[in-house]
């Protein structure tokens, strides 16, 4: 397929995403774009995957349409990520380096305005460690970019993960809250970060004093109080085209070869 080649349904570009190495640009600004239709198939397949509904949907698929949900701003894909990011164990097989790296950002991008799934996403401890500390992010931008929490909220939810979720040992999960916490300016719970060293739940060295104060700092002096989550590169994820392009070339491998085992389904 050609950039010129005109797209005309949901099924033509789901075979393009399954068929083709590299998605046309064309097939990319089309999906991010076009609104003739009142009910995404992206969001409806997202929900029917996510419900256990959608057996045939490949995994090169499912990662091009939450990106591209993501760039439309499609909140009704949010309650479906949320969910999947709870129960889904297996999110990185086919999300990759998506999982760290844009996750935040489609959250962020489809946030419907209610933190509680998020929250629960966060706090199962079926899901994906990774993906649950990318929710994290999100969910501390919302606080402090759309108001999604009180910060008294966020702080008292910051310390019940703390003493309640799981793992009680060395995550991601734990080096993310101490970001987040530094990000969002609370500075009160220093201390707490500090015990997250000592009781072995962040890697020795892995998050400084210096880092927290780094990102204390740029909180304060950014405008927004954004300024630590920009650090960090956690923002709205706008772009589709760029994301997927970006991650999947990494390796010289097409968006093909995140299906599982080369297959259409899983």
């Amino acid at each position: 397929m050609s950039d010129e080649t005109s797209i005309v349904t949901w099924d033509s570009a789901r075979h393009t995403f399954h068929d083709e190495d590299n998605p046309p640009p064309a097939l990319l600004a089309w999906a991010a774009t076009d609104r003739a239709e009142p009910s995404p198939p992206p969001v409806s397949r997202l929900e029917a995957f996510a419900a256990g509904e959608a057996p045939a949907i490949s995994a090169a698929e499912l990662f091009c349409e939450v990106h591209l949900c993501a760039e439309r701003g499609e909140t009704r894909a949010y309650p479906a990520l949320c969910r999947l990011i709870a129960e889904d164990s297996r999110i990185a097989d086919w999300l990759d380096d998506a999982v760290t790296e844009t996750l935040p950002g489609i959250l962020i991008r489809t946030y419907d305005g209610d933190p509680e799934p998020l929250r629960r996403a966060i706090e199962s401890a079926d899901g994906d460690e990774f993906a649950r500390a990318a929710a994290l992010a999100a969910l501390a931008y919302l606080v402090r970019e759309r108001e999604a929490m009180s910060d008294a909220d966020m702080q008292v939810f910051l310390r019940r993960l703390r003493r309640e979720a799981a793992p009680r040992r060395e995550s991601v999960l734990w080096l993310t809250w101490a970001s987040v916490v530094a990000s969002l300016g609370y500075e009160t719970m220093r201390f707490e970060v500090a015990q997250l060293g000592r009781d072995g739940r962040i890697p020795e060295g892995g998050f400084s004093r210096a880092e927290f104060d780094l990102r204390l700092d740029l909180a304060r002096s950014h405008p927004s109080g954004l300024g630590g989550f920009r650090y960090d590169r956690i923002e709205p994820l706008r772009d589709a085209g760029s994301a997927i392009r970006s991650l999947v070339g990494r390796d010289g491998a097409g968006l093909c070869a995140l299906a599982w085992n080369g297959e259409s389904g899983w």
